[in-house]
């Protein structure tokens, strides 16, 4: 969303954000004079009882709403991050009685099965009629991924495909040394949908026999103990390797210094629908900050990996394929030019690369 933001104010657009955000936003945050934040406190608070949260979830867009009302002057467009079903139901009708053109950000097609309450939950229940039945609704859509570009153009919006956006001010060099162990790493929130990158960096050490002298792998973004909690038996014997490093979660400057200090950073997934309609903000993340992707190509990963350039690709998900890679990685000589790596992924995720077609496409949704 941020990057999105960055592209529109490169292009002369001003943007006020109603932050759903529980927590109180600071405004120092905000460098730019043609961004405003309003904190409207839609997500629920994480100390709330269960079922008071599930509630909030399920009403979201009530803030929002009412803040877009008593702007003064009224917006030229509304852009909605996401397909959230309280969001569409009350934001939709709202920007058709304002005649106010509404566009969403569309970033991904979850799992019905990832959602709280699984496949037959209430959240699955509410995602499949937003992304079904009220999504196709809105006046554009900017989606992230072929896929999602391809399902609405059949549902006859327009739309306009957009890659994840970076703009990394505070960029970190590396310092890797040619005598350094290969290091690789996974930076995120795993959940369900990065289950198996989890286990299969887990079952790495062990598979291939290495040490940690020969073999690093940090892990941001969950701890130890909750990484078993999610692996299960499969991990209990190697989730205690030497060549294990589980970091938690971190600031995000602290998680980009790990990845500029990696060879790779790792990512595989299966051939899913949310797989297939999302794109992992980890690749350009990593690219951007001159390391390699060790992935297999979902997505539309395939338009800007290049095996050998940026990328090692592998042919699955599978814990096989990453030992068949690892272990040639470990007997070859790095070769990469994270130079190369870094100013080839700017032309690709830059919001400034990006600013004319975003204002183009939102001039155009403005026009009767």
């Amino acid at each position: 969303m941020l990057g999105i933001i960055q592209a529109l104010n490169a292009a002369g657009d001003r943007v006020s954000v109603g932050s759903g955000g529980y927590g109180e936003y600071s405004p120092t945050a905000v460098s730019s004079r043609m961004l405003e934040v309003t904190g409207l406190r839609e997500l629920p608070d994480p100390g709330w009882p269960k079922l008071r949260r599930i509630v909030r979830g399920l009403s979201w867009g009530t803030a929002t709403r009412n803040w877009i009302r008593k702007m003064d002057p009224a917006p030229d467009v509304i852009l909605v991050y996401g397909t959230a079903f309280g969001y569409l139901a009350r934001l939709i009708p709202l920007a058709h009685r304002l005649g106010i053109p509404l566009v969403l950000d569309v970033t991904e097609w979850y799992e019905a099965s990832h959602l709280p309450g699984g496949r037959w939950g209430p959240f699955a229940m509410a995602n499949s009629l937003s992304m079904r039945w009220l999504a196709p609704k809105a006046d554009g859509v900017i989606p992230i991924s072929r896929f999602l570009e391809d399902y609405f153009c059949r549902k006859g919006v327009p739309t306009l495909r957009v890659p994840p956006l970076f703009d990394f001010e505070d960029r970190p060099e590396a310092s890797l040394n040619q005598d350094d162990p290969l290091t690789l790493c996974y930076v995120g929130s795993p959940g369900l949908k990065d289950r198996q990158t989890i286990s299969n960096l887990v079952l790495l050490p062990s598979a291939l026999g290495s040490t940690r002298d020969q073999l690093r792998i940090h892990i941001v973004g969950v701890e130890k103990s909750a990484a078993a909690a999610l692996l299960g038996d499969e991990a209990r014997a190697a989730i205690g390797h030497e060549s294990l490093v589980f970091h938690g979660r971190l600031a995000s400057s602290s998680a980009r210094e790990i990845i500029a200090n990696s060879h790779f950073s790792v990512l595989q997934r299966g051939s899913q629908q949310y797989a297939q309609a999302g794109f992992p903000s980890k690749v350009p993340e990593s690219l951007l900050l001159g390391t390699p992707v060790m992935s297999n190509l979902t997505s539309n990963l395939a338009d800007v990996l290049v095996d050998g350039r940026n990328s090692s690709i592998l042919p699955d998900a599978s814990l096989e394929s990453l030992v068949s890679k690892v272990s040639i990685a470990l007997s070859s000589p790095y070769e990469y030019s994270r130079k190369e790596v870094a100013s080839e992924a700017r032309i690709c995720f830059s919001p400034k690369s990006h600013a004319d077609p975003l204002h183009a496409f939102l001039s155009v949704a403005l026009s009767p």
